[in-house]
């Protein structure tokens, strides 16, 4: 009898965690930009790099093909090297086999300015269970990043398991960077990521009931 009291509790929480259909965990293939500036003085030059995801989200080889809309304005070799060469602005576009990102860079006669160095992203639930509030990565002093959540986070301590993941494929997190256990259930908190993760590096945030591998909900960064 305890055996199968035991086995109906599992069979309900795993039901209860799951309120969600089987999905294709394949996503479109993307490149993006990895340093991104906002500003480029007159005169100077700039290394872009971008990276090639796959249908899995994992980074790919790739040569990708850099361009300038306003060369006339920037000009930017098949390297991604970019040079400012007169008032005005231009998109930088990178591409790879009909993927691609682009920026809207500027030039000045002042300085070079570099982005914000905080993303952020709204929380969705994907399953039976709340998931709600913000969560930031922030880019501090230092070379790590911060994993931050609002205060206005909240979930419920009833998922068994729960685990957030950063990740470039929203629909797996195979592959993912796992951060770890939530720590608490509702309000701030935050988590420090190693140095070898990058501000720009993935895309998504996903919270799963781990021990049954199923997604209870996520997020996507901006910009």
């Amino acid at each position: 009898m305890q055996k199968l009291t035991t086995f109906l509790l599992l069979a309900v929480i795993l039901s209860g965690c799951i309120g969600t259909d089987i999905v294709d965990d394949k996503v479109p293939p993307r490149v993006s930009i990895k340093n991104p500036i906002d500003s480029l003085k007159i005169g100077e030059t700039y290394q872009f790099t971008a990276t090639y995801y796959n249908e899995s989200g994992v980074e790919a080889p790739a040569v990708i093909n850099w361009s300038s809309t306003n060369s006339q304005v920037v000009s930017i070799s098949n390297d991604g090297l970019a040079s400012a060469l007169q008032i005005g602005s231009t998109q930088i576009v990178a591409d790879f086999q009909g993927a691609s990102d682009t920026l809207l860079l500027a030039t000045n006669e002042s300085i070079t300015v570099e982005p914000e160095n905080t993303r952020s992203a709204t929380l969705m639930t994907v399953s039976s269970y709340p998931l709600s509030g913000k969560v930031f990565l922030e880019q501090g002093e230092g070379a790590s990043v911060t994993l931050r959540f609002s205060d206005d986070f909240n979930t419920t301590s009833a998922l068994p398991g729960l685990y957030v993941y950063l990740s470039n494929n929203v629909n797996s997190k195979e592959n993912a960077y796992e951060v770890g256990a939530v720590v608490q259930f509702t309000g701030a908190q935050q988590y420090i990521l190693p140095e070898t993760i990058t501000l720009s590096e993935y895309d998504f945030v996903l919270f799963y009931c781990k021990p049954f591998n199923v997604p209870v909900g996520n997020g996507e960064f901006m910009p």
